[in-house]
């Protein structure tokens, strides 16, 4: 309503400025060309301020609206390579011994008490482990799968201190994987044989030896063409691999 009577206002005060020019001698004074323009553009605009359908856009310029950019999600990039997997063998391409960055003796990783070596006798391919006439049966016996032989692998562990020593390889955690013709890698078979190197757990004799072993299947083809066996054993952060044939 204010705004309506200030127009109102301002329209009649614009006509009086020019219908009064006649009455009354030096009343409002002769404008030039100029100072009507002038006095034109200010009504025009004071019109325009008032005009409630006229939006100013000194005042009221609306700033654009910024849509915020989505990211686009990508494929996160994969690390080249593969991750290591336990049975992946590290092959000592040298020939024997210890092989990789590690310099870690069997013995260290196993956790055999100083004084005590462990040293790889032989290998042994059969279906079953051990044979009968075998005083070390003891009535346990390890029978191959259907198409698959037994590949044994004998280690001799020998105490050389003075006094006896406890062995427990039982509780040592280690893990035992055998890599055959260098493509064919798997964990040793736990089992309850009396000599199983993974579970074994006596006292050793000041100067004595014990035989030990550990076991695998492989395919039945394999057993006749056996060109390598290499032997990883890993406990914790700690890793040894021995190459025992050739």
């Amino acid at each position: 309503m204010r705004h309506g009577r200030g127009l109102t206002v301002l329209l009649t005060a614009a006509m009086l400025s020019l219908g009064l020019t006649g009455c009354g001698e030096n009343q409002i004074p002769d404008l030039t060309d100029e100072e009507i323009q002038a006095v034109g553009e200010y009504v025009a605009i004071t019109l325009m301020k008032y005009d409630i359908n006229h939006q100013s856009r000194l005042m009221e310029l609306t700033a654009p609206e910024v849509i915020p950019e989505v990211p686009v999600q990508g494929q996160e990039e994969e690390p080249s390579g593969m991750g290591p997997v336990d049975d992946t063998p590290v092959v000592d391409s040298s020939g024997a011994g210890v092989s990789g960055d590690t310099s870690f003796s069997m013995e260290e990783v196993t956790g055999l008490p100083d004084g005590v070596t462990a040293a790889f006798l032989e290998h042994t391919v059969c279906d079953s482990y051990p044979n009968e006439s075998d005083s070390m049966s003891m009535g346990f016996s390890l029978d191959a799968s259907e198409g698959r032989k037994l590949l044994v692998l004998h280690f001799s562990l020998t105490n050389t201190t003075e006094q006896e020593q406890e062995i427990d390889l039982f509780s040592s955690d280690t893990i035992y994987s055998i890599t055959v013709n260098e493509s064919y890698t798997r964990r040793a078979l736990t089992t309850l044989l009396p000599d199983d190197m993974g579970t074994y757990r006596e006292n050793l004799s000041e100067g004595g030896s014990s035989s030990v072993v550990l076991v695998i299947e492989i395919e039945e083809q394999m057993a006749e063409n056996i060109t390598s066996v290499s032997l990883k054993v890993k406990n914790g952060d700690k890793i040894a691999t021995i190459q025992l044939l050739p």
